[in-house]
This record gives structure tokens, sequence and C-alpha cells, in this order.
């Protein structure tokens, strides 16, 4: 059930229809272009607003998915007030305009056809994003192969980023697009063809595998063990077997960077989350209610880092951990807010997914499953400081709403 804004209907008039026709084309392209270009994809999600807007239709948004960003959107500029340099993060004020992706995609598009040809779109655009990285992987394999240098050492300090600007980014996308992917295998089941998606779902976990980043892959594996036991439950126990035989024929280097993950003292990176976690930790005893500011985390790092602690190489920009970050940034309570939301979006379509049929119970449960792999993903590094993830994040948990606002009516008995 949506929540309906009303407003003055002119949609009949031609200018109104051209209008939500380009609407939706905008949303669609949009979607798309989250996976190349930040830039083009917030330059399309404006135009598709503004349009959608000019054509004067109703618009609905997910009623229990409205007062906790309301409450996040507030608590945020609260913490602005409170913060020492207001101006430093305004940057973050600025942010929130990506949570209008939920907006455009819920009232943008005009059938479910629209809706099923942006998600082939994003699918498309996410393994040509797999292939794109995979083709960087290689190069980087075989140029230090070249040079005689061990691989493992060097490729940490910079992995494959496809499109993106960082290999953060480019896993978090990676993983949200395979979850999706996923959940249309096993859930739509009048879709056919499955070998190419099946095809697809092969690329992409090898580009994750070779992005190399263990904080996504732990998100993925989350949100994997959701849509799996959704699907059956008992095949929930043949995951551990299947991860143990992938560590089993994994080259060296692979096999050293999963055992990297239960020994963070063994690098720099887990040794600098360590210290971020006990720095983090401090500024929130100190400011428990309005956090530093947005902004303010990363100028203020050294006056919070404990008496003695010798910083390993690392950016210290923000605390690597989306959780700890929000807490230090704007208060524990916007940390409760956040949790609202994710709790709202998760129970919502766990609910809509025990109801629905094929198509709309798959994109239900991807919007579940991408809940719980952006929630663990989270323990590990700042997930939603990336537009990029947080963008193509929104636009799947608001297929659901939109598919079922286009939902047939049903037939009337004779």
């Amino acid at each position: 059930m949506a929540l309906t804004i009303s407003r003055t209907d002119s949609s009949s008039g031609e200018l109104s229809s051209r209008f939500a026709v380009m609407t939706a084309w905008l949303t669609g392209l949009s979607s798309v272009a989250i996976l190349f270009s930040i830039a083009a994809s917030q330059i399309l999600l404006g135009a598709a607003l503004a349009c959608l807007l000019i054509s004067r239709r109703p618009l609905d948004f997910p009623p229990r998915l409205g007062l906790p960003l309301v409450a996040y959107a507030v608590w945020t500029l609260l913490a602005l007030g409170f913060s020492d340099a207001p101006v430093a993060g305004v940057s973050q004020v600025r942010k929130l305009f990506v949570f209008f992706v939920i907006v455009v995609v819920v009232n943008g598009f005009q059938n479910q056809k629209q809706i099923w040809r942006t998600v082939q779109g994003v699918l498309i655009g996410g393994v040509a994003a797999a292939i794109f990285g995979l083709g960087q992987f290689g190069s980087d394999y075989l140029t230090l192969a070249q040079q005689g240098r061990r691989f493992y050492e060097n490729y940490i300090v910079h992995q494959i980023t496809g499109f993106m600007s960082h290999w953060m980014t480019y896993g978090g996308e990676l993983m949200v697009v395979l979850l999706l992917l996923l959940a249309i295998i096993l859930f739509a089941t009048d879709c056919g063809k499955k070998h190419w998606r099946w095809l697809g779902a092969f690329l992409l976990c090898l580009a994750l595998l070779g992005a190399f980043t263990r904080g996504i892959w732990i998100g993925t594996l989350a949100g994997v063990t959701f849509l799996v036991g959704y699907y059956r439950r008992w095949m929930v126990g043949l995951i551990p077997v299947a991860l143990l035989l992938l560590y089993l024929i994994s080259p060296s280097w692979l096999q050293e960077r999963d055992r990297s993950i239960f020994n963070p003292e063994a690098e720099s990176s887990g040794m600098a989350r360590l210290v971020m976690l006990r720095t983090g930790l401090r500024m929130i005893r100190a400011h428990p209610v309005f956090g530093l500011g947005p902004e303010r985390v990363g100028p203020l790092f050294r006056d919070y880092v404990p008496e003695g602690t010798t910083l390993p190489p690392a950016w210290y920009g923000h605390l690597h951990n989306t959780f700890l970050q929000i807490a230090a940034e704007r208060g524990i309570p916007c940390v409760f807010i956040l949790v609202w939301f994710f709790y709202e979006v998760f129970h919502d379509n766990v609910l809509r997914a025990r109801c629905a049929r094929s198509k709309e119970r798959a994109l239900a449960c991807a919007a579940s499953a991408s809940t719980v792999a952006i929630l663990v993903a989270g323990l590990f590094e700042y997930n939603l400081g990336d537009s990029e993830v947080l963008m193509l994040y929104l636009f799947v948990i608001s297929l659901p709403y939109a598919w079922n606002r286009h939902q047939p009516a049903p037939a009337q008995p004779a």
C-alpha cells in the first residue's frame, strides 16, 4: 500500500504525456548509467525528477520508508548545525539528493515492461563492468609477471576498478548487481534462457574475486546465503562446502587473500581498521548525540587517536565502517534511524516476497538480499559514502514498489 500525494492533475494533456514518456526514458538511463558514470547518472536523475514534476502525475512513495528518511535528513541537518565547521559538511547535505532515486523509480515508469527493460539494462551494464574489470585484472597480472614482481603484495595496493575510480566502489556495485541477477535466476521462473544469466553471474563472481575486496566478499556471501535460504533452506548447508572447494582450487594469491580475513594484523589495512575502530569509539564517546559533524571525521581524526598509537599506512579520511562513521559524524541516534530504514526495507520486502508472483517475488528478494549485503559489508567499509553504491542500492529496493504500482487489476467475476 503506497502513500499517495495529491496534486493537480493535468496529465491528460499531450505535453504532460510527453513528459511522462521522457521521465521513463531518463529514469532508465540514469539507473544504467550508475555503473559507468556517477556524474551522468545524477544529471539524468535530476532531469528525470524535473520531467516527473512537470508531468504533474500523482506521486506515490513507500509509506514505511518516508518517516525514517525524513528523520535521517533532519538529523543530518542538526549534526551540521552543531558542527564546528558547518560549511565543510554541505556536501553531505547535497548527497541527500540521491534519495530521490526512490521517488523517480517508483513513479517514473509507465508500465512493468519499462521496469523490466531497465532491470535488464542494469544487469547487462553490470556484466559489461565485470568483463572490463577482468580485462584490467589480466593486464595487471601479465604486467607483474613480466616484471618478475610477486603478484599479491603489488596487486593489493591498486586493485581493479572497472569503470569506477576505486575498487571498493566497483566491488559494491558488482555485489548489488550479482544479488539482483541471482534473485531473478532463482525466483523469476517465467523468464527463460537461464543459461545466459548463469554465465553473467559467473562473470560477476570472477570480477568480484578479482577486485580483492574482502568486506564485499563477506557482504555478498551474506546476501547469497539469504537468497539460497529463501529458495531452498536445506541448500544453505552446501555453501560452506562450495567455499571450501573454491578455496582448494584457488591460486595461492587468492588463498592468501582469504586467510588475511582472519588475520587482520598481517596487513597494514587490517591494522589501520583496528586503529580506526578505537579512534571512532573515542569520537562517539566525546560527541554521542550529534557527532563531530558531516565531513569532520577525517580532519579531526588525529585529535582522537589514542596516545602512543602508530598509524599504519592507510587513508584516514573516514572510518571504513558505515555505522561507526555515521555515529562519529552525526551521532548515535542517526545510526538508529539508519537501521530503522534498513529494517523497514527488509521487513516490507520479505512480506511482499511471500505472496508475490515470479518477477515481483524476484525483485522483492533482491531488495531484501541487497539490504543484508549492504549491512554486512558496511561493517568493513563506509559503503553508503559511495554515491554510486547508494544509488544502485536505492534503485534495487525501489523496484518492488514500482512493479506493484503497475500490477494489473484482478479480473472481475462475470
